[in-house]
């Protein structure tokens, strides 16, 4: 899993979808700084750490660091969305710069001399400690100049390994701080193959003799004023051809910063150096596959991960191919592994039709992606023959398809149906929510007859004249038995006088209840109201006259 840090926050996170990045693409390459890039939206809760040049953005796979670098642009869209490009931590050599010197020593004393002065000029977090050097010299002693003023990149790549020693520099990131190694080969091997049929899912090849050459005009040292070269021990010529390969391919000079030796003061020994480098090196055509294949760690953390700068076993019937390959570059698509590509070195020289295999060599179509046959290639037959045991490339691009996107990316990343497709159910997504609905029950058993409720009136208190009616349940095991609460009513103005009565029954009445619950009757004389009586129900009845 890969995990990237901006800083000491994290800014992605596969099982966490508020650490969102767009397309997060690393670039990681032998003798080169390396890249990271992606685009971040303000959704992601530390898009705010995002900032040029600092902090130092990490990327992190299974616990170990991967990459280190800074933010070199940012460029923000109408919809607040940055498009990030980060550079790798080797670029940080530009920071700092080398007065003109003058050197003479062992190769690991000039790198550990450039190293430690580009320290001694930046600031902590962006030094290097000097690591392992395995390129040597065969009298350990060189000399390296310059005039003008350099900076720490250039001095580490003209001066190093891109002179005549050569060799690759590389970063290692370990727990005591940050190491620049210089070294003459890579001698780690990959314990994952990229094998086709397994992990393959498409490759090319590509031969390149820009850098090939048939004929060398050496130069050596600057010995009292004059530069050495190797026509005193090479018959008066000051070059020298392969005539077999000049033959072939005409004459073709290497340019000068292939020819020049600036720590050979002898013309016997520039004159053996040139030699070996033109009929060594220099008959050779670059060859380079470029490969795409699923890092198979993604799927199976026991699978040790594809590294830059290991050999990396290819093991490919069809191509004519099996033999170990420096990774020298990968473009990795983080949040899509399937589409990363892996571009390898070829092992072999081909001018001297030397194999890189125990398998008889089979000649490649000139479209390695495309297994039938081009014209004066592979026989259609052949192919069938070659193909009958393998997998078709469309078909092994949708195995590791269905691989990678069953990867979980967190308890929180899956929905519950794509959690039972990892699980095994197959269906739709309609079918697998009918599958959660169930048969319907059987009818439940008839219920008890309920019993019809007694209510009872409890007490009736007369509340405070403008206070609320108010009506509570005080029975007890399902007996209602309700106590009333009901305001006095405000005292009336007195009434006008009445007229002269009759048999005295006839007056003004009004209705009171009092505070001991009791109806009141009130007339406003003293003559016995004899309409008012109760009857037989306990009702209060009023009788008019007539």
């Amino acid at each position: 899993m890969i995990i990237i840090y901006s800083g000491e926050r994290q800014i992605y996170h596969p099982q966490n979808p508020n650490l969102k990045l767009i397309s997060p693409k690393l670039t990681l390459e032998d003798n080169a700084a390396g890249s990271l890039t992606f685009k971040i939206y303000d959704s992601n809760l530390n898009y705010n750490t995002i900032k040029k040049l600092h902090p130092v953005i990490s990327v992190v796979r299974n616990g170990e660091v991967l990459f280190k670098g800074r933010v070199v642009s940012d460029k923000k869209d109408f919809y607040n969305g940055k498009s990030v490009e980060v550079e790798g931590k080797l670029a940080f050599f530009n920071d700092s710069y080398m007065e003109p010197f003058s050197f003479s020593g062992s190769p690991a004393e000039l790198f550990a001399m450039i190293v430690e002065n580009h320290n001694s000029q930046v600031m902590e977090w962006q030094q290097l400690k000097v690591g392992i050097v395995t390129v040597t010299d065969p009298n350990d002693y060189i000399v390296r100049s310059s005039e003008s003023i350099l900076n720490s990149w250039n001095a580490l790549k003209d001066k190093c390994f891109n002179s005549s020693l050569g060799g690759h520099v590389r970063i290692r990131y370990e727990k005591d701080g940050d190491y620049i190694d210089w070294l003459a080969d890579y001698d780690t091997v990959s314990k994952q193959n990229i094998e086709f049929s397994r992990n393959m899912i498409d490759m090319s090849s590509e031969v390149d003799a820009t850098e090939t050459y048939t004929a060398i005009r050496p130069i050596g040292a600057e010995v009292e004023g004059v530069k050495i070269d190797i026509s005193s021990v090479n018959e008066g010529k000051n070059y020298i051809v392969n005539e077999e390969k000049a033959s072939e391919y005409g004459i073709i000079y290497a340019p000068e910063s292939e020819s020049t030796w600036e720590d050979v003061t002898l013309p016997q020994n520039l004159f053996k150096k040139a030699k070996e480098k033109l009929f060594g090196s220099f008959i050779t055509l670059k060859e380079t596959y470029e490969i795409k294949a699923v890092d198979l760690n993604l799927t199976d953390s026991s699978i040790e991960a594809l590294n830059i700068c290991e050999y990396v076993p290819v093991i490919s019937r069809p191509h004519g191919i099996s033999g170990n390959y420096l990774l020298t570059k990968a473009d990795i698509y983080i949040a899509e592994p399937q589409n990363s590509m892996f571009y390898l070195g070829s092992s072999k020289r081909v001018f001297s039709d030397m194999n890189t295999g125990g398998i008889v060599s089979v000649s490649s179509p000139k479209n390695i992606s495309s297994f039938y046959n081009d014209a004066g290639y592979i026989s259609e037959e052949k192919t069938e023959e070659i193909l009958a045991d393998y997998s078709k490339t469309e078909d092994l691009e949708e195995i590791i398809n269905q691989a990678v996107s069953q990867i979980p990316s967190g308890e929180n990343g899956l929905s519950a149906y794509e959690i039972a497709v990892v699980y095994g159910f197959a269906g739709t997504e309609e079918e697998w929510l009918l599958s959660l609905k169930g048969e319907k029950g059987e009818a439940g058993e008839a219920g008890i007859d309920g019993t019809a409720p007694e209510i009872r009136i409890g007490t009736v208190t007369t509340g405070e004249p403008g206070s609320q009616a108010a009506v509570e349940d005080v029975g007890a095991d399902g007996e209602i038995v309700l106590n009333f609460t009901i305001p006095k009513g405000e005292k009336g103005e007195p009434g006008s006088a009445g007229g002269s009565g009759g048999d005295g029954s006839a007056g003004i009445y009004a209705f009171e209840i009092r505070e001991d619950g009791h109806l009141w009757v009130i007339s406003d004389s003293e003559t016995q109201a004899s309409n008012f009586y109760i009857d037989n129900n306990g009702h209060l009845i009023y009788k008019l006259e007539g």
